[in-house]
């Protein structure tokens, strides 16, 4: 049976972490060392978009998984169940076919409803939805540099890598405000703007961060606002 799915309504865009999320030693006063949040960060399965190294963001074509992107969601799934066991979870996806139904079959393996919250979707990459990298490197480059380093430059009808940022951690803020286990079936960007908030990486440097199709990525965190990387990129439960 299909899983179900109850859309969140998004809050707090204004791009400032939530204090228990921050990190900021100023305000932990009372260190906690309980049990953390354990957000489970998953990557869609391919589509033929991620085949043929095209661009597809929010506002894009939207495409499903294809065949080879199903069974990734499936053994994502299955990697899903032997990570957690039987503790009880939240499953959250963007509001993007292909995130929806790499979500689908990790609910449908936990016996769970998922939840869409649109905080996860990709980037807008406005004009340059369906364009593939390869073009842009030969026909765009001085753009693509720009795009890739400047994180207040959007493309026309596009979406800058500040507003991505800002949606993304008030997405975050409310996984780890429902506490447990939260697993977010997302995309490339939003998985590297945690990890870079998470570990302080610089813009300029998070594309060295891997992130790829049906992998999984865990990120802990405390109510003292200790946040920890568990693993990044797991990719065993492909092969």
């Amino acid at each position: 049976m299909g899983a179900s799915r109850q859309v969140v309504e998004p809050v707090n865009r204004t791009g400032t972490p939530d204090n228990e999320v921050s990190g900021d030693p100023d305000l932990v006063s009372n260190p906690d060392v309980g049990a953390p949040a354990r957000i489970l960060l998953v990557r869609h399965g391919v589509t033929d978009f991620t085949v043929a190294g095209k661009l597809d963001g929010r506002g894009g074509s939207d495409p499903s998984l294809n065949a080879e992107g199903r069974r990734q969601a499936r053994a994502a799934a299955a990697g899903v169940r032997a990570f957690i066991g039987d503790s009880s979870a939240i499953v959250i996806t963007s509001s993007l076919r292909r995130a929806i139904e790499t979500g689908d079959a990790i609910a449908d393996e936990l016996g769970l409803r998922s939840r869409i919250d649109a905080d996860w979707d990709e980037q807008n990459f406005g004009d340059w939805d369906d364009k593939s990298m390869g073009y842009l490197a030969a026909h765009r480059p001085q753009e693509l540099v720009r795009f890739r380093g400047d994180t207040q430059y959007s493309r026309p009808g596009g979406e800058a890598h500040a507003d991505l940022e800002a949606r993304v951690l008030a997405g975050f803020a409310r996984a780890v405000a429902a506490g447990g286990t939260v697993v977010v079936a997302s995309h490339r960007k939003p998985i590297m703007t945690v990890l870079a908030y998470v570990l302080g990486i610089p813009h300029e440097r998070i594309w060295r961060l891997a992130t790829e199709p049906a992998s999984l990525t865990s990120v802990e965190v405390w109510a003292d606002g200790g946040m920890s990387v568990a693993f990044v990129n797991a990719t065993s439960h492909l092969r």
